[in-house]
């Protein structure tokens, strides 16, 4: 009996031991956990990396947006292809980027922002990247314009850029997509080449009267 409770305490005496014992194999623990530590700084690595281009891509669209506000002469297509080469430089991207730049007018009798002209500037333009009619303004441009004054115009510079993860994590490529809004600083209203001033609140896309796929 003596024996039997003896070996018992000991036991328990034991297991409290182990309960309580910090000591360990660090080879053993290293590798369970270098694998979780890993793919946690390769993680913030990419997540970090997607928030810089992110920042860079707006950054750059607020330049082009920039420069067109200060242009007091009409532009034109080639001037457009001019500003995405800018953009790309910017961005020192390799994907294919796309622009497109809207021109809006504010009716406040009608509440609406009117499209004075839109035009885009890409190598494999989709269809949502392509110049707007009337009713891409209204469901694309109106919510991210601020309040305008009535008869005033801005210009809408918006930037798509497809960002591939350096490595794959789970991120998969995602398209960067960046809207910015400018007013003109020396001129009532950026002008496209061909096309008449859009003042008032009449407007002439260069469609022939007729709205855009968008």
């Amino acid at each position: 009996m003596f024996t039997v409770r003896f070996i018992l305490e000991s036991l328990k005496v034991r297991a409290s031991e182990w309960r309580r014992a910090e000591s360990g194999s660090i080879s053993v623990e290293a590798v369970l956990m270098f694998p979780i530590l890993l793919w946690g700084y390769i993680g913030m690595y990419v997540f970090f990396e997607g928030l810089r281009e992110n920042n860079i891509n707006l950054k750059a669209a607020y330049t082009i947006g920039d420069l067109l506000s200060r242009e007091t002469d009409e532009i034109n297509q080639t001037y457009l292809n001019g500003m995405r080469d800018v953009f790309t430089w910017l961005t020192r991207t390799q994907e294919d980027v796309a622009v497109r730049v809207t021109v809006i007018r504010y009716d406040e009798d009608a509440d609406e922002h009117l499209l004075v002209w839109s035009r885009a500037s890409g190598n494999n333009l989709s269809a949502y990247q392509a110049q707007l009619g009337q009713n891409g303004v209204n469901g694309v441009i109106s919510d991210h314009v601020p309040i305008m004054a009535d008869a005033d115009t801005a210009i809408v510079v918006e930037t798509w850029v497809q960002f591939e993860p350096v490595l794959n994590i789970g991120l998969t490529e995602t398209e960067i997509y960046n809207v910015v809004v400018t007013a003109p600083r020396f001129s009532e209203q950026l002008l496209w080449e061909g096309l008449n001033a859009g003042s008032g609140t009449t407007h002439d896309d260069g469609t022939g009267g007729t709205d855009g796929s968008v």
